[in-house]
């Protein structure tokens, strides 16, 4: 099954993909749309008039009546982090720009990564802090040797 995420550029509503690579894409009524496979990681900004919204969802294989609903994304997917303040918003795209620098998938980090990642957004917390999470589920995954993760700065 495809999740379908709708992407607007207009002046009222802007949608864009901040990370995640879309499988295809199709042109809709109010714009393009990007179509994802299932158990991908896609972090999706939404801009409207009263701010900047950042939804970090997992694409699922089926539509699960417990998933979440995220505006302009069919069918429901697994939340995984939902930013609604400027700062972190900020915070999480600068942690997902870090991620695609190390060359690192972000489908390959866990969920538990993400709701860490989560809960430390919700607090005041620094990008050292985030790195540090992500240093901590690389050397549990067995990925890249936490010495990459630190080389270089944010």
């Amino acid at each position: 099954m495809k999740t379908a995420v709708q992407l607007r550029s207009g002046s009222v509503v802007r949608c864009e993909l901040v990370c995640g690579d879309p499988a295809s894409t199709a042109s809709g009524a109010l714009g393009p749309v990007a179509l994802f496979g299932p158990d991908e990681v896609v972090a999706y900004a939404i801009q409207t008039s009263s701010g900047r919204r950042l939804f970090v969802f997992r694409t699922l294989a089926v539509d699960d009546s417990w998933a979440a609903r995220v505006p302009g994304v069919h069918p429901r997917v697994r939340l995984l982090v939902h930013s609604r303040s400027a700062m972190r918003v900020r915070a999480m795209q600068r942690l997902l720009g870090y991620i695609a620098k190390r060359a690192l998938c972000p489908s390959h980090l866990s969920d538990a990564f993400y709701v860490r990642v989560s809960h430390a957004l919700g607090g005041r917390t620094d990008q050292a802090r985030l790195r540090l999470l992500l240093r901590r589920e690389l050397t549990r995954s067995n990925g890249p040797s936490a010495s990459t993760v630190t080389a270089g700065r944010w």
